[in-house]
């Protein structure tokens, strides 16, 4: 009966590791980014409508960057906003950063977190012309693009088997 006792705060606490774990193997992934998972190289596509409204600026922040180029629209107000958020890229996170327009202040910034799957997004033009194995003649890579000129381009890492993903317009 003593070993129930305290066996029981054992279990439950097992028992909520179990949960969270589940949970955490069934999180729905963001329409974006199951979007980008579903392209196939070499592809150019246009974006899915994720609700944003006309204008909408998007800016794809590859692995271990922190702030946007200073030459990319709304770089200041972006840049701010990831400082006062102290949010350093990694390894394992890439961002996309909305930017909704005809607003002030930090409301009109969000930043959507995506793991790192089975592809890399790059937006550096030297990473670029380094990296991808085809960028399709009439498409242009850019910092940050609107919804409606967006396309994607899903190509090959030159010297390995990863997708790359570069936002643009064509």
């Amino acid at each position: 009966m003593q070993e129930d006792k305290l066996m029981m705060p054992l279990f439950r606490a097992a028992g909520t590791l179990a949960l969270m774990a589940l949970g955490a193997c069934s999180a729905e992934k963001h329409p974006f980014d199951r979007h980008l998972a579903q392209l196939r190289p070499v592809t150019v596509a246009a974006l899915p409508d994720m609700g944003w409204p006309p204008g909408t600026m998007l800016c794809p922040m590859g692995i271990y960057q922190s702030e946007l180029s200073d030459s990319a629209p709304h770089a200041d107000r972006v840049n701010a906003f990831l400082k006062q958020k102290k949010f350093l890229g990694d390894e394992g996170l890439w961002s996309l950063i909305v930017v909704t327009p005809m607003s002030e202040g930090d409301a009109a910034i969000e930043q959507l977190l995506f793991k790192r799957g089975d592809y890399d997004v790059i937006n550096d033009p030297q990473l670029i012309a380094r990296d991808a194995e085809t960028v399709p003649a009439g498409f242009a890579p850019h910092a940050c693009v609107t919804v409606e000129q967006a396309r994607v381009l899903v190509t090959r890492a030159q010297r390995s088997r990863r997708k790359l993903v570069i936002l643009g317009t064509s």
